[in-house]
């Protein structure tokens, strides 16, 4: 008889989502027929239809309805029973897992995680995992990851916020632009450019200091085009589609003929780096990380000062 473990209960709650099953599939990472036998089976076991399948799509049935909702009730106390025996101990056996998305300065990142593996003082091996803003925090909270790197200011009741540098953002300008030829910018110089920039949803913390700094410098940036990922911004910024704003860091080695990274005038707009971990009960290996990461700031920037929540 199939057992309802967590496999099984995320299929069922993934499929009821997508109600498609290649797309269920894919978001599982498991093929098509796989999915199709599992279900069956575990309809056979259950002696109930959970899904109507056509040719065209696929419906819960008033069974399938009912099996979604617990299988979302023991998923929830599951990640919750998780929680708390991991937030019971200060001690955490195996890697910490700490987070950072693809927003954050990837060179000094590097620097860092080179180091890390270096150091004895840390005591403790380090997993270093990409994802989304969003993601990131929730996983924060649910103690699925130890810390996380953040671009952007952060505030949240459950989460301890170290504040650890600061990077100043440079227009860039398609080469041909009338003021790429500039030393520097003034912000009220942009006011009718188009600009590319990220999506909110990508990064809500680095979207909304952006557009608070822009604001109290009288900006307001005529996005034409939201993006995903810096990568986006600097090649649309190459194909002439409008001007952007990044951190030096994506600033490429060598000479680039079809941008140039220009910087703003009284350094009036920036990205602030942080490092987030939950307010209550860090374990000893978070302490040792916290320290690690403050004693390997950039040397040509001072850290902002303070931690906020």
């Amino acid at each position: 008889m199939t057992i309802l473990n967590e496999r099984i209960l995320r299929l069922i709650v993934t499929l009821a989502d997508e109600l498609h099953f290649s797309r269920a599939a894919a978001a599982l990472h498991v093929s098509q027929p796989a999915l199709r036998g599992t279900i069956k089976n575990l309809e056979r076991d259950l002696g109930v239809r959970l899904f109507k399948r056509t040719s065209r799509n696929v419906e819960l049935t008033e069974a399938g309805h009912v099996l979604v909702a617990e299988a979302h009730r023991l998923l929830s106390e599951s990640e919750r029973a998780v929680a708390l025996v991991r937030g019971s101990s200060s001690d955490i056996l195996g890697p910490l897992q700490i987070g950072y998305p693809p927003s954050f300065n990837l060179p000094w990142l590097a620097s860092l995680i080179s180091s890390s593996r270096h150091d004895p003082s840390l005591n403790q091996d380090l997993n270093f995992i990409s994802g989304n803003a969003v993601t990131l925090q929730e996983e924060l909270v649910k103690r699925i990851l130890q810390a996380a790197f953040i671009s952007g200011s952060i505030y949240h009741p459950d989460l301890e916020c170290v504040k650890l540098f600061k990077e100043d953002f440079h227009v860039v300008l398609p080469s041909r632009h009338p003021l790429a030829g500039r030393s520097s910018l003034r912000i009220d110089e942009l006011h009718t450019e188009p600009v590319m920039w990220l999506c909110r949803d990508v990064n809500p913390h680095l979207y909304d200091a952006f557009i608070k700094l822009c604001s109290s410098q009288g900006y307001r940036p005529n996005i034409v085009q939201e993006v995903r990922t810096f990568y986006e911004c600097l090649q649309l910024a190459r194909a002439g589609l409008g001007i952007t704003f990044l951190p030096a860091f994506m600033r490429t080695g060598g000479s680039d003929d079809a941008v140039v990274f220009t910087p703003l005038a009284n350094h009036s707009l920036y990205v602030e780096y942080n490092l987030a971990y939950l307010r209550s009960g860090p374990s000893h290996g978070v302490d040792r990380f916290v320290v690690f990461v403050q004693n390997h700031l950039p040397k040509k920037n001072l850290p902002a000062s303070g931690s906020g929540h």
